[in-house]
């Protein structure tokens, strides 16, 4: 579809059709949606030039609406429900041309660039994002405690392997000046590296029960995620999809969906329901009253608890009236586990 066509609030009714329509497991949903949210910024940035009093929140609140999507969505671009590294890094890079100041994005390029080797340019990433982290300029985009210092690891890891692959290039000079370099063992070096890889290794994931949270490593999400415990539901975020589990039944579910159910369990209960207002970061642009349109929200929690009975599992998500509104929350019925890793989560994720 070509975008340019439409007028801005045929954009606006495209991205609440997706909405209401859910996520599919094809291609093209997230790319859609970030099309949508580029085109309509690039139309509200010459009505700003013209009258910013009346278009600047518009135009803020849209790229806020893109960069988002491109931070939190951009690694499932191209199959909506497995993540891809290549594809993480090019949608991190140009979330970073519409924003510069986004922790959370140069980290993940931090993660990626060290996942891949590449040290020198985890050392940049890291050191950036602990730099705008320190600016604290969007709350919403800074690092959590423990990103913060994993943060600082990856840094120090980073400069060390930088550090060592260069001494080691060094004795291989042949002129006679390589060889008035102190002779340096690197032993001490290479077990501070081997130390600070098992550590992040062993606190690579957040593991979340009702109650209580720790760190642990991607072996002990996957044997959590082989042995479920029975009655207990498990929401696992791993490096390529994301699973949900029951007594033996698993699925493999959409991020958005995965995102949702995670909130459920972690932010919710009959007292503190979710509503349309409360949940309106897991949409797009809000409707006339400021917030997420009553149909889109009451379909997409249906769909989720219709997903949800896949598992042969009692309904979790139970329905009141909460201050005028139709309110979702999680009502106990089982047990939970929710499995992800550190690298992924947002400040807003209540594991600080």
């Amino acid at each position: 579809m070509r975008f340019r066509n439409l007028t801005l609030e045929e954009l606006e009714n495209l991205e609440q059709e997706l909405h209401e329509n859910g996520e599919q497991s094809n291609y093209g949903y997230y790319a859609k949606l970030i099309d949508i949210y580029k085109e309509m910024y690039k139309r509200i940035v010459p009505l700003v030039r013209e009258d910013r009093a009346m278009y600047n929140h518009s135009l803020q609140y849209t790229k806020k609406l893109l960069v988002t999507c491109l931070v939190k969505y951009g690694t499932y671009l191209k199959v909506n429900k497995l993540k891809d590294d290549n594809t993480a890094v090019s949608s991190l890079k140009k979330a970073l041309s519409y924003e510069k100041n986004i922790p959370i994005a140069y980290y993940r390029l931090g993660f990626l660039a060290y996942k891949q080797g590449d040290y020198s340019q985890a050392v940049r990433y890291f050191q950036e994002a602990l730099n705008y982290h320190k600016l604290g300029d969007d709350p919403s985009f800074s690092l959590n405690q423990q990103q913060e210092f994993h943060a600082h690891m990856y840094l120090a890891n980073s400069a060390l392997y930088v550090a060592s692959s260069t001494y080691e290039a060094m004795e291989d000079l042949s002129y006679s000046s390589a060889k008035q370099i102190p002779n340096l063992a690197l032993s001490p070096l290479y077990e501070t590296l081997r130390h600070n890889e098992q550590f992040l290794k062993n606190h690579a994931f957040y593991k979340i029960s009702k109650g209580h949270i720790e760190t642990c490593s991607k072996d002990t999400c996957e044997e959590i995620a082989e042995n479920g415990e029975n009655n207990t539901l498990g929401v696992y975020f791993n490096d390529r999809e994301n699973i949900l589990f029951f007594n033996g039944e698993e699925t493999i579910i959409t991020p958005g969906q995965a995102n949702m159910i995670r909130h459920f369990l972690l932010s919710s209960n009959e007292k503190n329901p979710c509503t349309r207002i409360t949940m309106k970061d897991f949409f797009g642009r809000t409707g006339t009253d400021g917030e997420v349109k009553k149909n889109t929200f009451i379909k997409s929690i249906e769909r989720l608890r219709t997903r949800l009975k896949t598992l042969n599992m009692p309904d979790i998500i139970d329905v009141k009236q909460y201050q005028g509104e139709t309110a979702y929350y999680f009502n106990e019925t089982v047990q939970y586990i929710v499995l992800f890793r550190v690298d992924d989560a947002f400040a807003n994720d209540y594991v600080s």
